[in-house]
């Protein structure tokens, strides 16, 4: 074929050329860009500047629908939705996709295919097809992935993909058809991989073949693919630009013209536009050219599918030099001279990797049509393949890189006579030319170095630039295809070897492989350098003359001698041998020694194959190497002599000069060893020898025991230097015990080794470490003894804590492998000694206080040891120790719930695996000892574990044995009655009569103490201990409750006991310790009225015939039984509590009954007597014969005489009152003259000479009360005689003497008795009223009385809230009510200024009823205090009355709030908080209450002095606001304080608070909060000022403003518009006040003469905390200094002295008339009046005439001030 000339077309136009291809679309037919040639020695040219014009973008298609009509024929909705496909905003396209997939083609898909929704659909595709190929290329990942869904879900619609086959085969165009699918196959290859799985379903739906077969996709279409994807990977920006036109550009807009005058050029649509576009134009480029290089994969399928093997139609892809850019890292190519021109794959490693991936399929599949294109091949291969700088792309490029190499060996070649610029400047010749290039190189190779070898090196140098495991293995490969000459050519140093071996060594120089993980790395680069050694060392004895060059010394085509090479060849191999030895032994090579070992020997193998004198030059480097030993590796050569042995056969050379080897470098290591323990040498230097010696026997194994004078040698060197080898290293001793086969010479060696340790015990550490590699013998002991001594005084040290954790785990390791350092003796003696120490411990933590684990957990950590490693161990020594080790696991972290888990995982571990044995017998001697102990410890008060801890593990169920609480650990019922019967059964306090009126008089009681209790930490004694269990397991086991009626005596007595103790608690009960918890005692009245005894017996008697009635039976007579025989008072209480439920469905004949059985034990049983009596008239029906046995008695009474009063008289009297019936029914208790009589007997007894007791004088007004009804309408003596009693009484109790509350409670009640009947009765009335004052002032009297004086002590800032502790008791709690009850209509004559601080202490009461009724009164006094004072100051001229605030109040003030953590972390009303708790934030908060009541009705000059008190004091800041801000949880955060949004804090009704509920008291704390706000605002503000914690101030300001300020803002501006008629708001003339409730404000105008004076007033919104907002409006008639005082007197009245709006306002007024009236101002204030006590200046000056406030005199001297000096003071604020 004759060659083609050359183009004529001159190099600035093929540059021109050039550059539109790396920016525009390059023709196929334009393979290469061209440049021109130079003549040779022409310098070059300087570019010229040539002006290149933009490339011009497509005009925007037209929108289908406006030019095919659509939008008439489709629906509105739907033509909305494809007019925001078209937006720009990613955001309104995506919203399009989204609706048109859900409301027209899911809605579709659900329908027929006749819809109206299908039909809309087939009807809009022009217009989809029109779109999509923009939403397949869009930069929003989102857009493409809903695209891609959406298209998958449009075809599948049959009826559009029937309209989608007719419009891509009849209609669509061919540019429509190249631009959708091309677009839609790059849809189907996205980069993202959801995007391409979506776009895969819609694109394999046309690719693949149907029924018939065929597929839409046909050739023609596969053309326009390829033709769109060519466009795509050479101008993607280009591509971007068709497919998204720029809109026509509008004329400019006008700037903004800003006030200045400047303009501002309005910013360009393009840079807005690039903004919003996340997408960087070189992500767009890569993504679409990735999306392109993969869819070409998928063609070059279809094109061998279609069995298109050509790629004719591609060679000017193909060949295009710029096309193989995308496979280079750099930014300019190097077969690319132009550096205008840009790599593809810059910056792109998914481009690169698609590239080579593509590569890889055309060498496999396409290998012979791409033979045309290898020259530019080699080029681009081998120069992108080195120098690649993407891990991920150079895992993808070794595969392409050695198949094209493998294949077209001579790429090196060509790529070395490559010339970019003269390829450049022939781009245009024929092929030909190119054959003709070929041939001039091929005689010319020899000439040109190869710039990708050298690449290649630097590959090298790199360590496989960083991918060492899959780079290596490719070396050989890549070496093996290039040519001698080409290594030759490329060397820089004339010797090609050194070159190649330097460079492969640099990646250790260099540290190249340095990672985390290097083994690996350093094997496959050990590995290749052998390979690339064995195959050079072929080619120089090859005899090739090309190869031949490789030795250095060919030049000019000579051919060296077979000497000469082989003189190169050992020098090659000594000296990488060397080099490799050097660095494995220096771990710069840090390579398994096994695989040096094995690649070392391969590659000797290998060289012994090649040539023996190669071999014996490796050999000898190797073995001289070795025999060294100066490697710092101790296991190297040992590793590498056994390699050897294991490679190399038996019987050729190698073998031999390995066990040769072998012998010499044993018997020098043996020696050295040997010589180094016999001189001096240090420990380390002993450590290295040994060392060595170890790991000879490791690697070689008890083979080298069978050369006899290896062994004699060994056994005589540990035998003799055993200790020095221990020290040394204590693996030799392991070592050479495990593979020495001589069991008496191994018994020899640890003998000797026991006793040198003996004498030196820090060598136990190195003995442990003997054992502990676990390849000793077993047979091992000791023989005398020798360390048992030692051992055990270890163990004591250990266990006594009093060593070094170090020495500690060395007895842990010892006691693991006792067997081989103790005798059978030493290890009993340390197990005793451990089973001691266990005991006593356990014993300290239950027997004392925060007894420390630390001990148990060492003692529990060896029994653990000791039992899991002896195996020896006999029943008596695990019964010894097994109960201890059961209490650690199971009972003591139920009673300590700190101890660590690791502890009782311990305990509990040794107990399971114990009794898990087979062992019943040791099983049952367990169970019964542990149940002894447990049974012990269940009534044992000195320990800490509580009887319901024991129950609680009875619950646990521990495995091996079974607990029966009831029978194993609960005493028997015949020891619970030898307890009770050892305790008192007299009431402990005798005021606790008053509350139950069975219990006798004191003079019937006996002892109720006993001293000698033990108490447990709950303060229980023993019986209250046992029982109170009892009633918890009860309660839990009804069924077992029910088997056992005894055990209800005992609760019930357990109730009356913690009854008593918490109504008396400072009276010693001789049951409860005096540290008894309160919430304790209300825990056992809880549980014990919890039902249990009333479930029973109802349950019993509701059937009487079943067996449990019968158990009902014997329960109730044997407690009467118990009572009639004891008679004591405890018995008649639980007698009477049985009767009780027992009489709920009792009949008139069985009360009949029980009143005959009290008549007949009333003479030997009367305490059980009165018991009965009792509870027939409280809980039974009345008896028909109960009146004539009232009757009975009262005829006794009157017999009895004054001389037996006190003994027969005040049992009569008891039982009568027993029988009086309830003050509500209708039973009569006595005929009117019968009640008369009785009183008569009364009086004779005290007017009678005897001396009558108390206990008479006590039951005369319980026996009055119920007799008071009857005798109201009786006139006579008698009344007065009742009096008498009544004030007798009260002269001769006292709050104080418990003793008297009884007496005092009784006559209490009947004068509440008297003042309910006076009310209904006159006659009685005048009785009472002459009689009423007296008796009262009696009451008033002793509730005045304080109790101790703790109240009176000065209160310092930690105190707590001051209370009685003698006042802790129920009957003086219920007395104080009865007495506050009685004077709750005190007559005036008996208040006064000083009932308030006499009655102060009331508020401090444990009882809230005490607070509640005391607060009724000390409000009352309050005001009596404050109307005192302020008529006292007001008739005071000088000064000389103080209002003062009570010393007692203050004490009560001045404290801080114990509040529990319950009160805060609960968000309920239901927290577990002790009730005196409660109580005493109910009386500090009713306490503030009482101080806020003093200023009501105050005047100014009072209130001040109650304000400037509180100031002094400070206790607004120190206690009121931390107390009251605690108490509504403001500490604690905004989120958590207490929310008032549907409460009023205005108004707050005490009789409707309930002290219990927390949420009561929160209520009352922001009532009186806001009670403070208005009280006295300037001391809140002054500590808002104050405040330096910036986030509580926030908390506390916002707090106000959201739930106080509103109200107080309202209370302000109604108290103006509401003001007292008589105020000088009211009455005075040309006085306007107008109030505006919504803004706030008040307004104050004065007219004078047609002129106003106006002043405006204005709240703010979190007012009182921030200052009011005064404005002086208007200013007429008055000087701008008077006006300012004026303003500044209305700010002080209100901002600093408490004051009201009303009152600054009323001030202002009297200013305003004064002046205008004539009244000369003060000459300091500028005010007329006076702003601290409203006077006026009344005080004259003798010098200046003037007149003065007294108050600003005052001041003035103060401050030392001559008033006649200067008239222009400063207004006084």
């Amino acid at each position: 074929m004759p060659k083609n000339t050359k183009s004529s077309a001159t190099s600035g136009t093929r540059k021109k050329n050039a550059r539109k291809a790396a920016v525009g679309v390059l023709p196929p037919e334009v393979p290469v860009v061209a440049k021109q040639k130079k003549q040779k020695g022409q310098k070059k040219e300087p570019r010229k500047k040539v002006y290149i014009p933009p490339f011009k973008p497509a005009p925007p298609q037209p929108d289908p629908l406006d030019t095919l009509g659509l939008i008439h024929r489709l629906p509105p909705e739907l033509v909305v939705i494809l007019r925001s496909l078209g937006k720009k905003d990613p955001v309104t396209k995506g919203r399009a996709l989204e609706e048109l997939q859900s409301k027209w083609i899911d809605e579709s898909s659900r329908k027929e295919d006749e819809s109206v929704e299908c039909d809309a659909l087939v009807t809009m595709l022009p217009v989809w097809f029109h779109r999509a190929p923009v939403f397949f290329t869009h930069p929003v990942r989102r857009i493409r992935l809903l695209a891609a869904a959406l298209h998958f879900s449009y075809l599948r619609i049959p009826a559009v993909r029937d309209a989608t086959t007719f419009f891509l085969r009849e209609t669509a165009t061919s540019e429509q058809i190249e631009t959708l699918m091309g677009t839609w196959c790059m849809l189907a290859h996205d980069v993202d991989r959801q995007v391409s799985l979506q776009g895969q379903k819609s694109w394999s739906s046309i690719t693949s073949p149907g029924v018939d077969g065929e597929t839409l996709v046909n050739l023609e279409m596969l053309a326009s693919v390829m033709e769109f994807l060519q466009r795509t990977l050479l101008d993607p920006p280009g591509v971007h630009l068709y497919l998204n036109p720029p809109a026509p550009v509008a004329a400019p807009t006008p700037g903004i013209k800003r006030p200045g005058g400047k303009f501002i050029p309005e910013a360009p649509k393009e840079e807005l536009e690039s903004k919003v576009n996340e997408e960087s134009d070189l992500d767009r480029n890569a993504r679409l050219r990735f999306g392109a290089l993969s869819a070409f994969r998928w063609l070059f399928d279809a094109r061998l599918a279609s069995k298109i093997i050509s790629l004719d139609d591609l060679s000017g892809l193909l060949s295009n030099p710029l096309f193989w850019t995308s496979l280079y890292c750099g930014e300019h190519a190097p077969w690319i001279p132009d550096p205008e021109i840009h790599g593809l794959g810059h910056g792109q490693p998914q481009v690169r990797q698609a590239t080579w991936a593509l590569l890889s399929m055309l060498l496999q599949r396409y290998k012979g049509a791409i033979e045309p294109f290898i020259p530019i091949l080699s080029v681009v291969l081998l120069r992108s393949a080195w120098v690649e700088t993407d891990s991920g792309v150079r895992n993808a490029l070794f595969q392409p890189v050695l198949i094209f190499l493998k294949e077209f060996p001579n790429a090196w070649i060509l790529e070395g006579a490559y010339d970019a610029d003269k390829q450049h400047e022939d781009g245009d010749d024929s092929d030909s030319d190119s054959e003709e290039f070929e041939t001039k190189t091929t005689s010319t190779r020899k000439e040109h170095s190869s710039e990708a070898y050298r690449e290649f090196l630097q590959f090298l140098e790199l360590g496989c630039a960083g991918s060492p495991i899959s780079g290596y293995p490719t070396v050989l490969v890549a070496l093996s295809t290039i040519p001698s000459s080409v290594i030759a050519a490329s060397s820089r140093t004339g010797m090609p070897l050194d070159d190649f071996f330097t460079s492969f060594w640099a990646a250790i120089d260099g540290h190249a492989l340095s990672s985390l993980e290097r083994k690996v790395p350093s094997a496959s680069f050990l590995s290749s350098l052998l390979e690339c050694l064995a195959f050079f060392l072929r080619r120089l004895l090859g005899g090739s003359q090309d190869h031949g060059a490789l030795s250095g010394f060919v030049s000019d085509g000579l051919v060296s001698n077979n000497t000469r090479l082989q003189d190169v060849a050992d020098e090659l191999v000594r000296s990488q041998f060397t080099r490799i030895w050097q660095e494995v032994k220096a771990r710069r090579l840090r390579a398994d020694e096994n695989d040096v070992g094995k690649l070392i020997a391969s590659s000797l193998l290998s060289l012994h194959r090649m040539n023996i004198d190669l071999f014996t030059t490796a050999w000898d480097t190797v073995s001289s190497a070795i025999l060294s030993q100066d490697d710092e590796s101790l296991s190297l050569i040992p590793t590498v002599l056994r390699t050897f042995v294991d490679t190399f056969e038996t019987t050729d050379l190698p073998a031999d000069v390995t066990r040769t080897l072998i012998s010499k470098y044993v018997q020098e290591t043996v020696g050295n060893c040997e010589t180094v323990l016999a001189s001096d040498a240090t420990s380390a230097g002993v450590s290295k020898n040994i060392g060595v010696v170890i790991t000879l026997m490791e690697t070689f194994g008890s083979h080298l025991f069978q050369h006899t004078d290896f062994a004699v040698r060994m056994d005589n060197m540990f035998v003799n230097n055993a200790l020095r080898i221990l020290q040394a290293s204590p693996q030799a001793i392991s070592a050479f015990m495990s593979r020495r086969n001589d069991e008496d010479l191994c018994v020899e060696l640890w003998h000797v080794l026991l006793v040198d340790v003996s004498q030196q015990i820090d060598m136990l550490s190195s003995l442990l470490d003997v054992i502990d590699t676990d390849i000793c013998p077993k047979y091992l002991r000791p023989e005398d003894g020798e360390l048992d001594d030692i051992i055990e005084h270890l163990f004591i040290e250990v266990l006594n804590g009093t060593i070094s954790t170090s020495r500690s785990d060395l007895v842990k390791r010892l006691i693991q492998v006792q067997d081989f350092f103790l005798s059978e003796n030493g290890q009993d003696i340390l197990f005793q000694t451990l089973v001691s120490s266990l005991s006593s411990t356990v014993d300290d933590i239950l027997y004392t206080t925060n007894a420390p684990f630390t001990a148990l957990a060492t003692v529990i950590e060896f029994t653990r040891i000791m039992l899991s490693k002896n195996h020896k161990l006999t029943s008596d020594s695990l019964v010894s120790v097994l109960p201890n080790v059961f209490i650690v696991g199971y009972l003591l972290p139920v009673t300590f719930p700190t101890l660590e888990t690791p502890i009782i995982d311990a305990a509990r571990g040794v107990w399971n695996i114990c009794v898990s044995k087979p062992d019943n017998g040791l099983q049952d001697i367990l169970s019964g000892i542990i149940k002894e102990k447990l049974k012990e410890l269940f009534q044992d008060c000195s320990t800490y574990t509580r009887p319901e801890d024991i129950l609680t593990l009875s619950g646990h169920k521990p495995k091996g044995i079974v607990i029966t609480p009831l029978a194993d650990v609960f005493p028997t019922p015949g020891e619970f009655n030898a307890m009770i019967n050892s305790l008192p059964s007299d009431p402990p306090d005798p005021s606790l009569a008053f509350i139950e009126s069975i219990i006798p008089a004191i003079s019937e009681f006996e002892n109720p103490t006993i001293s000698g209790l033990e108490f447990d930490s709950r303060g229980y004694s023993a019986y209250i201990r046992v029982t109170s269990a009892l009633l918890a397991y009860l309660g839990d086991n009804r069924s077992i409750a029910k088997e056992n009626m005894w055990a209800l005596r005992h609760i019930l007595i357990l109730g009356q006991y913690a009854n008593d103790a918490l109504r008396v608690p400072a009276t010693p009960s001789g049951l409860f310790g005096p540290d008894v918890s309160q919430s304790e005692l209300r825990r056992l009245l809880r549980e014990g009225d919890d039902g249990l005894h009333s479930q029973v017996t109802s349950a019993c008697i509701s059937n009487r015939a079943t067996t449990s009635s019968d158990a009902l039976v014997s329960f109730v007579v044997d407690i009467v039984n118990h009572a009639k025989r004891e008679d004591a008072v405890r018995d008649a209480l639980v007698l009477r509590s049985v009767l009780k439920h027992l009489f709920a469905s009792a009949s008139k004949t069985d009360s009949d009954q029980w009143l005959n059985l009290a008549r007949r034990v009333e003479k030997t049983a009367p305490q059980t007597t009165v018991a009965i009596l009792a509870s027939i008239t409280e809980f039974a029906p009345e008896p028909s014969r109960m009146d004539r046995y009232r009757n009975e008695i009262a005829s006794d009474i009157l017999g009895v005489p004054a001389s037996r009063a006190n003994t027969t008289g005040v049992v009569l009297l008891r039982r009568l009152t027993a029988t009086a019936p309830d003050s509500e029914s209708d039973v009569v208790f006595l005929p009117q003259q019968r009640a008369v009589n009785v009183v008569k007997t009364c009086q004779t007894w005290i007017s009678s000479d005897e001396d009558i007791d108390e206990d008479v004088e006590s039951m005369m007004p319980l026996l009055f009360i119920h007799l008071s009804p009857i005798l109201q309408n009786v006139a006579g003596n008698h009344w007065e005689f009742i009096f008498d009693v009544v004030e007798n009484n009260l002269e001769t109790c006292s709050f104080a003497d418990s003793a008297t509350l009884t007496m005092l409670g009784r006559s209490l009640r009947l004068i509440l008795t008297i003042q309910d009947l006076v009310l209904t009765n006159k006659p009685l009335r005048a009785s009472w009223d002459g009689r009423k004052e007296s008796i009262l002032a009696l009451v008033k009297n002793l509730v005045s009385m304080k109790l101790g004086q703790a109240q009176l002590r000065a209160v310092e800032h930690d105190a707590e809230v001051a209370t009685d502790n003698t006042d802790r008791s129920e009957p003086r709690s219920l007395c104080r009510e009865l007495a506050l009850a009685v004077i709750q209509g005190l007559p005036d004559a008996l208040m006064n200024e000083k009932t308030l601080p006499e009655m102060c202490h009331l508020l401090t009461d444990p009882s809230y009823e005490v607070q509640r009724m005391g607060y009724s009164l000390l409000h009352k006094a309050a005001r009596k205090r404050t109307e005192y004072f302020v008529i006292e100051s007001a008739v005071d001229t000088e000064d000389n009355v103080s209002a003062e605030i009570p010393a007692e109040l203050l004490a009560i003030l001045q404290s801080n709030l114990p509040l529990a953590e319950g009160f805060h972390d609960s968000e309920s009303d239901n927290v577990e908080m002790d009730l005196s708790e409660l109580y005493a934030v109910s009386g500090y908060l009713l306490a503030w209450m009482i101080m806020f009541d003093l200023f009501i009705d105050a005047s100014i000059k009072v209130r001040s002095q109650y304000f400037n008190r509180m100031r002094s004091l400070g206790i607004i800041g120190d206690f009121f606001i931390p107390n009251v801000f605690d108490v509504l949880d403001l500490f604690s955060g905004k989120k958590k304080a207490f929310k008032l949004d549907i409460w009023a804090v205005d108004d707050f009704f005490i009789e409707h608070f309930e002290p219990e509920s927390v949420l009561s008291l929160r209520l009352l704390a922001a009532h009186i909060y806001h009670r403070a706000l208005l009280t006295v605002p300037a001391l809140i503000r002054s500590w808002i000022s104050d405040c330096s914690d910036r986030q509580l101030l926030s908390r506390v300001v916002d707090y106000t403003a959201s739930y106080f300020s509103p109200g107080i803002i309202r209370a302000e501006l109604a108290q103006v518009r509401q003001a007292d008629p008589s105020s000088e708001l009211h009455t005075t003339e040309n006085l306007v006040i107008k109030v505006s409730p919504s803004a706030g404000e008040v307004t104050a105008s004065y007219t004078v003469d047609d002129q106003v004076l106006e002043l405006s007033l204005r709240l703010p919104n979190d007012w009182p905390l921030h200052r009011l907002d005064i404005r002086d409006t208007k200013m007429v008639g008055v000087s701008e200094d008077r006006w300012r005082a004026w303003v500044l007197g209305v700010q002080q009245i209100v901002w600093q002295q408490n004051g009201r709006i009303v009152d600054g306002l009323t001030v202002f007024t009297k200013n305003v008339t004064l002046h205008f009236a004539g009244q000369v101002e003060c000459a300091i204030c500028y005010s007329i009046i006076s702003v601290m006590d409203s006077s006026l200046p009344q005080k004259p000056c003798k010098t200046c005439k003037n007149r003065f406030h007294a108050s600003c005199l005052y001041k003035v001297s103060t401050r030392q001030l001559d008033p006649s000096n200067d008239l222009n003071w400063s207004p006084v604020v």
